[in-house]
């Protein structure tokens, strides 16, 4: 019942008197999210009562859904990652509406951050977590329960990653801080960003930082690589006019599978009005790139050396990937949920600015080709996951 939850603030029970102050709503359910104490319970968060735990409201009745709406979107924005499961509703209480937010435990590591930095709870508090929090945290899950990208690879070593523009990285945040003796030196801030950690005295990089920064990525993980293949007809007996394989790190085979389907990617007349003529892509590129991304955030890395495969033909391009959906993503519909199954990759995939947004590339998908004309999208699920669009007529 949501009386109780007004008896007193807690570890898992916090009061916000308004949604306008969405910043510190994020925070607090990073905090909840990441579960310090262990207690393995729902966290709450009532927004809508005071501090002294007097109902308020939330305001205008009217606003209540789009209310809703905005605080849900900022908490599945790429602010907070990886997103934690959590349940959004109103209820009524003194004749007054007041949203209930719950959040579940995320199964920490990864840790979930804000911005980059993590929250958690103490007592009614909530605050950035401390190296001591972090260690605390990650001690939870042994290493081989964490998420592959998690898992520090035991013969990779500080110098396999291209190191320039992470020591770039690392001395620009260094340089915003007013004491910088007593910020952590280079392999420390790494492990801070979770790429990685000490092993036996060797700091030892994750799959994220050899994936994302790694000299040769393909020489620990042969099928990390994107194969594109443009054929001169509608199946793949036809002759080939353009095959490419695409290799290094999980930016740059970005860059290059965009600057592929840019140059394949052509126009036709979608409207004639008199003299004037109205053209459209055959495959909206926004919907291309959000594919793109998920090819290489969602992809089944562990025990598989599949390439992921662009197969672009007459009538339509198919986008295939080891590894069926992840978690609660293999729910419902396909890109009705979201899940992680590489949660600090996709986190750092975020902070370099290559993934903007978090749990809705699929339906952005659907909506882009619909805006576009072209035909639903079809998927396939068979130890794989194939993603087929349709050329617009």
């Amino acid at each position: 019942m949501i009386a109780d939850y007004l008896r007193t603030e807690s570890d898992r029970i916090e009061w916000k008197v308004s949604a306008d102050d969405s910043e510190k709503i994020i925070q607090a359910v990073c905090a909840m999210a990441n579960d310090l104490g262990g207690s393995a319970r729902p966290g709450i968060i009532l927004v809508g009562v005071d501090k002294g735990g007097k109902v308020v409201g939330v305001g205008d009745i009217r606003k209540l859904d789009d209310i809703e709406q905005r605080l849900s979107n900022q908490l599945r924005s790429t602010k907070m990652v990886p997103t934690p499961s959590f349940d959004l509703r109103h209820e009524e209480l003194e004749g007054k509406h007041v949203l209930v937010l719950s959040i579940e435990p995320y199964p920490v590591p990864p840790l979930v951050q804000v911005n980059s930095v993590p929250w958690i709870r103490q007592g009614t508090t909530t605050r950035r977590a401390t190296d001591a929090d972090v260690a605390r945290l990650r001690e939870r899950r042994p290493e081989s329960t964490r998420p592959f990208d998690q898992r520090t690879h035991r013969l990779a070593t500080v110098q396999d990653l291209a190191e320039a523009p992470l020591r770039a990285e690392y001395l620009a945040a260094k340089e915003g801080i007013v004491d910088a003796e007593v910020f952590p030196e280079f392999t420390a801030w790494l492990t801070q960003r979770q790429m990685g950690q000490l092993v036996d005295g060797v700091w030892r990089p994750n799959p994220t930082a050899l994936l994302i920064h790694g000299i040769s990525p393909d020489s620990w993980y042969p099928g990390a690589k994107i194969e594109f293949v443009r054929y001169g007809g509608g199946d793949v007996d036809s002759a080939v006019a353009s095959r490419k394989s695409i290799g290094g790190t999980l930016p740059e085979q970005l860059e290059a599978l965009w600057a592929q389907m840019e140059a394949h990617l052509a126009s036709g007349v979608a409207e004639v009005r008199g003299p004037v003529e109205t053209y459209r892509p055959d495959y909206p590129s926004e919907a291309l790139k959000e594919l793109a991304r998920n090819l290489v955030q969602h992809r089944q890395y562990e025990g598989n050396n599949a390439p992921s495969r662009v197969e672009w033909f007459d009538d339509r391009i198919e986008f295939s990937n080891p590894g069926g959906p992840f978690g609660r993503a293999s729910d419902g519909e396909f890109g009705e949920h979201s899940d992680y199954r590489n949660p600090t990759l996709t986190a750092r995939l975020v902070e370099l600015g290559y993934v903007q947004k978090l749990g809705r590339g699929i339906r952005r998908v659907r909506k882009h080709l619909e805006q576009n004309g072209n035909p639903p999208m079809k998927v396939e699920i068979v130890g794989y996951t194939r993603v087929i669009l349709f050329k617009r007529p």
